[in-house]
């Protein structure tokens, strides 16, 4: 019944989603604008792999910030808040809203990769497995983070200003050893230090989720 209905959750936000298109076009929109303002900043012979790197990280964590923002909040907008406490149980509630955000992270990374490749296709990236794996387990801890604090800054009044506040404490671990991992991937140094970062992500990314799932019961019932 638990799997059935965190699916059931994230099955009616991306309904919702496809109906108004709002994260989508959003986040979609972000990367577009943030990537080609970078191009036009900064020549393309210009990018070195820390720059590349750390541009490519800014543009996802903001354009992040901006789709994911809307998890909790369209709930309290619409008054569905009582109605989904009632109905559901708060661990259905959390990894149903956690699946949502895990798909627009995906879909953050996806669109930021296409173009930087498209804007800075000078730029080489050699073990672009490395790379894609890197981007997706960063991506997970992105989203497991976004729902906790989706979830706490709901009643905000300031819900856009806080959410970056609070998820950047949070995510710097995260960013630090993923920007790391992505240059080396880049430059095609140290396979094995590129896995080795990309196991310290892992678990950071479990702690967080788990932690989060846990802690998530008393946000939600407040």
């Amino acid at each position: 019944m638990k799997l059935k209905g965190f699916l059931a959750i994230a099955y009616k936000d991306l309904q919702i989603e496809f109906r108004n298109r709002y994260t989508i076009t959003t986040t979609i929109l972000f990367t577009l604008i943030s990537t080609t303002i970078v191009n036009f900043s900064i020549p393309t012979n210009l990018i070195e792999t820390q720059i590349y790197s750390g541009m490519l990280w800014i543009v996802i964590f903001f354009a992040s910030m901006t789709g994911m923002v809307r998890s909790f909040v369209s709930e309290e907008e619409k008054g569905t808040v009582l109605l989904l406490k009632l109905i559901s149980n708060p661990y259905s509630v959390f990894f149903g809203k956690f699946l949502f955000n895990l798909l627009i992270s995906l879909l953050v990374n996806i669109t930021t990769i296409l173009m930087f490749l498209v804007f800075f296709d000078k730029v080489r990236i050699l073990y672009f497995h490395l790379f894609v794996l890197t981007l997706f387990v960063c991506g997970i801890g992105i989203a497991g983070c976004s729902t906790i604090i989706g979830a706490i800054v709901a009643k905000a009044n300031v819900k856009g200003a806080l959410f970056p506040i609070l998820s950047l404490p949070i995510l710097i671990p995260l960013l630090m050893v993923g920007i790391e991992a992505t240059q080396y991937s880049i430059i095609g140094k140290d396979a094995e230090m590129v896995l080795q970062n990309n196991l310290v992500i892992i678990a950071y990314v479990g702690l967080l989720i788990t932690l989060s799932s846990l802690l998530f019961e008393f946000v939600w019932k407040e």
